[in-house]
Parts: structure tokens; sequence; C-alpha cells
């Protein structure tokens, strides 16, 4: 069974997401297709699909939307995407952060 996260920055230790909460830019947005793309070279092997916000939706994006099985391998490319970006990840399907 598949789920859905998103990768973005938060400092305040939230357990859940407020109402009206907005996403600040996790960066310019050469950096974080550089640091996505560094991440999946072995990408092809694993059930993860990562979709960084579209540059319509935001000149700089806020959020990499990720879908597929959160394994082990999995999670060590969110992992390394997160600490590059020094983002955190959501898991919405259970609307809580996963402390990698």
């Amino acid at each position: 069974m598949s789920s859905i996260g998103l990768i973005f920055i938060e400092k305040r230790e939230l357990s859940t997401l407020p109402k009206d909460w907005v996403p600040v830019p996790l960066g310019p947005r050469k950096l974080v297709n550089d640091v996505v793309a560094k991440a999946l070279p072995s990408l092809h092997s694993l059930a993860l699909s990562l979709t960084v916000e579209s540059e319509e939706e935001n000149a700089d994006p806020r959020t990499i939307s990720v879908s597929g099985v959160w394994g082990e391998e999995e999670m060590k490319i969110i992992d390394s995407i997160c600490a590059a970006l020094d983002a955190r990840f959501y898991d919405a399907e259970s609307g809580k952060f996963i402390e990698l």
C-alpha cells in the first residue's frame, strides 16, 4: 500500500500542522532540484516518487511531495533530502512528522 508525505521546512516543534499553515521556500529551485536529483540515482529499484512543487505555484519550491512505500531504502533517500535542505518529513496519512 502506498503512502503520501511532504518534505518542507518547519522549525517549530509541532505535532500536527495548523489549519492556516503555509510553508516557507526550501531554497532556490535549482538547489532543490539538484538535491533531489543527487538523492535519486538508485530510485529505479525503489517504491518512491518525488515531485517538487511546480514553478506555477511558487518561484522557489516550498514542498516536495513524496508517494510510495516508506521502506528502509526509501527512508534513506527521504532523510538525505531533508538533511540537505534542513527540512522535515510529514506523513500526510497519519498527520504526523516522521523523525529521521
